[in-house]
């Protein structure tokens, strides 16, 4: 039992169990009042017809009660009741099945008289058999002051009233006994997907992912609980995947530099070197030690994000200095490629972000732009507010993102040529720390130019709050 209380099955099972046998329990009370009352309301109807007929043979002879025959043993219709008429000087004319003690009959007479109305009863002769009694006075035009008293045994009542009361007791008890063992069974077909479940998730490790429950099940809620799970292990794995790839690619990201740095050391070690050559070769190892710290510093700034520790330090920041100062720092290399760089921003309005992060945002994109742009186009930098926020966009003139790799744009080590060499770009962590960034802000980075020449990123971010549009006014003026 206690096994069974602590399964989900037995619980279900007891609790159906219980709910079932008190809905019973309630229907058999009332049908047993209903029989109670139905068999009650028959001996009653018995006993006033009776006393109809004894009445109906009882003339008032000098104020002295005189019968036609004697009082009758049985109903028309073969029922036995018993019978009596209290005088009222006591004198009680009855019929030899009367079993009420003289005392009884006295009494009822009594009370009927004091209250002038008829009077019913159950109560016990001296034999403890039960009886039903009905006593009602004689009206005008007879013996005044006499009563009539009609009574019928309910022993056989009682008996077959029992005997139903024990039928449903055992009818009832086999009901609940093979609603539960239905229910048992009932519950051991549903629940078999979730037992099912709970034995692969106990045998499954990271190497497992890939498996999936493969259980037969209507499409109700236990379909949608095998769905839900299967979706689950389809996350995870694509998760652990995306892991397993990180880890490589940053792996490599890594391993290249050092192997660089390892080369040139060994070589300037190999033999004595000129001073100008041991300055090229930490040039070249200050190289690579400037890239290992950026990428060290993306990674970990996308671990941050990753754990919901990337908090940013929100400031009112004037939306047209951000975006002129992210063009000016971009503007000689831009010119450098023969590409133009425009910056379109709006007179006035105020920003809460932080600025740093702003700036990394917009140089990951105009980065990209100014180095897929041929000599000759024009990268434009775009800011203006809506209903919703902000709106800022670098759209460039390049070859723009090819399909394939437009779904994998935003992952981690993502590289649009799939090259590994850093003088033509840097470690594809640019574009996934940029949405990382702004959905740290509350807004979003897209690509919305995804069919046509070039490509256009559009970064939305929440308007500033109404105490930085105040202070921004104030400043104004």
């Amino acid at each position: 039992m206690r096994r069974l209380l602590a399964s989900t099955r037995g619980r279900l099972v007891l609790t159906y169990a219980g709910l079932l046998a008190a809905a019973i329990l309630v229907a058999d009370t009332g049908l047993a009042l209903a029989l109670t009352n139905a068999e009650q309301g028959e001996v009653d109807q018995v006993l006033r017809s009776q006393a109809a007929v004894i009445v109906a043979g009882i003339e008032d002879v000098n104020g002295t009660v005189h019968l036609d025959a004697d009082l009758p043993t049985e109903t028309p219709g073969g029922i036995a009741v018993a019978a009596a008429v209290v005088a009222p000087d006591g004198a009680i004319t009855k019929t030899t099945t009367q079993s009420l003690s003289p005392s009884t009959l006295t009494a009822l007479a009594q009370t009927v008289r004091q209250q002038h109305a008829p009077v019913w009863r159950s109560v016990r002769d001296s034999h403890g058999v039960s009886w039903r009694v009905y006593a009602e006075p004689l009206r005008a035009t007879q013996a005044t002051g006499s009563v009539v008293v009609v009574n019928r045994s309910t022993a056989e009542l009682q008996a077959g009233l029992a005997q139903t009361f024990l039928f449903l007791a055992i009818f009832s008890a086999l009901i609940v006994a093979g609603g539960t063992f239905l229910a048992y069974r009932l519950t051991s077909s549903v629940l078999l997907p979730v037992k099912r479940i709970a034995a692969m998730a106990r045998s499954m490790s990271e190497h497992d992912l890939h498996r999936r429950v493969d259980v037969k099940v209507p499409p109700d809620e236990m379909g949608e609980l095998v769905q839900t799970f299967n979706a689950m292990l389809a996350r995870l794995e694509a998760g652990f995947e995306s892991l397993r790839r990180f880890t490589a690619d940053a792996s490599h990201e890594l391993r290249s530099p050092l192997t660089l740095m390892r080369s040139e050391l060994e070589g300037a070690l190999a033999r004595p070197r000129t001073p100008a050559e041991y300055v090229r070769v930490l040039d070249e190892i200050d190289g690579e030690v400037n890239h290992m710290a950026r990428l060290v510093d993306q990674l970990l700034m996308l671990a941050r994000a990753d754990a919901g520790a990337l908090q940013p330090a929100r400031v009112p920041v004037d939306v047209a200095d951000l975006l002129h100062e992210a063009g000016a720092r971009w503007r000689p290399m831009a010119e450098g490629r023969q590409v133009s760089l425009e910056v379109e921003a709006p007179d006035s309005g105020t920003l809460s972000a932080d600025p740093d992060l702003l700036r990394r945002v917009f140089d990951n994109l105009l980065d990209n732009a100014v180095r897929h742009s041929p000599p000759g186009t024009t990268v434009r930098l775009r800011g203006a507010r809506d209903a919703h926020g902000w709106t800022l966009e670098v759209t460039d003139e390049g070859p723009g993102i090819p399909e394939s790799l437009q779904g994998v744009l935003f992952e981690r080590f993502a590289r649009l040529d799939g090259a590994r060499g850093r003088d033509t770009g840097g470690a594809g962590l640019g574009l996934a720390l940029s949405r990382a960034i702004a959905e740290s802000h509350g807004g979003r980075l897209d690509l919305v130019r995804r069919n046509t020449r070039g490509a256009a990123f559009r970064l939305v971010l929440p308007d500033a709050g109404p105490e930085s549009s105040e202070r921004s006014e104030r400043d104004a003026r």
